[in-house]
């Protein structure tokens, strides 16, 4: 099997910091809202996008502008991977052997990957931890992140986590309790919120819940195109269609 390349389409200069977060869309689209929340409260502006032959023909519109759906943003603290499609299961795993080996290559400390799980029935609704090591569990604990102790994971927040734990980088996984069956913008706010805590990044979460709905819609919308224009080639290429 041929290997699978990715190529970055650089737009301005990669900031020179320590973190890198990433968010796909997972359980509830939680990853992706908090992501997206991150991008407009602290305008964030994008540096460059990730061109992969293997991925759906697919572009998001932003002002009648068409984007690469996987985009990476820069800030002074971090940067941030986000994709506005579902990544699909084949691809989970050589996208995170890049993605690792891109950011020690760029000089990144940690990644700080966002996600949903499932939640439980308490009304508290709770944020996890998953550990690349665990050097990174006092730490996580300090600032009263639960680890889970066992479990399974599944999709890209897996696969960037077992590559990080391979190649000794540091990576915490933040995952928000959530509802699997609608967009969970709240959760994501419960997220960025530990995130705020462990990082020291002030974040406004207010407007995430009072836009909830709004988000929620618009969020709907891009994953069912994603989907069916997953589901087109995979359709014309005789294969089921695989989505992480």
């Amino acid at each position: 099997m041929a290997k699978v390349e990715y190529d970055m389409v650089l737009e301005r200069d990669i900031p020179d910091v320590d973190i890198l977060v990433a968010g796909f869309p997972g359980l509830g689209l939680i990853g992706g809202i908090a992501s997206e929340q991150l991008i407009n409260t602290l305008d964030l502006e994008q540096v460059a996008s990730l061109h992969c032959d293997e991925f759906p023909p697919t572009a998001v519109i932003f002002n009648g502008i068409p984007r690469r759906p996987v985009r990476i943003f820069g800030s002074d603290n971090f940067m941030l991977i986000k994709s506005d499609m579902i990544i699909p299961s084949h691809l989970a795993s050589s996208l995170a052997s890049w993605l690792v080996d891109w950011s020690k290559d760029n000089h990144i400390d940690e990644i700080i990957i966002f996600d949903g799980i499932l939640g439980s029935e308490s009304e508290e609704k709770k944020v996890w931890g998953v550990l690349s090591a665990h050097s990174v569990e006092s730490e996580a604990r300090k600032f009263h992140v639960d680890v889970i102790d066992r479990g399974a994971i599944s999709g890209i927040s897996s696969s960037i986590l077992l590559e990080a734990h391979e190649k000794k980088l540091k990576a915490l996984g933040l995952f928000a309790e959530g509802n699997p069956e609608l967009p969970d913008a709240r959760a994501s706010a419960n997220l960025l919120n530990k995130f705020s805590d462990y990082t020291g990044i002030t974040i406004e979460t207010e407007t995430l819940i009072e836009s909830a709905r709004h988000l929620e819609n618009e969020y709907i919308k891009l994953i069912q195109q994603t989907k069916i224009a997953h589901g087109a080639m995979e359709h014309q290429t005789a294969h089921p269609p695989l989505y992480g």
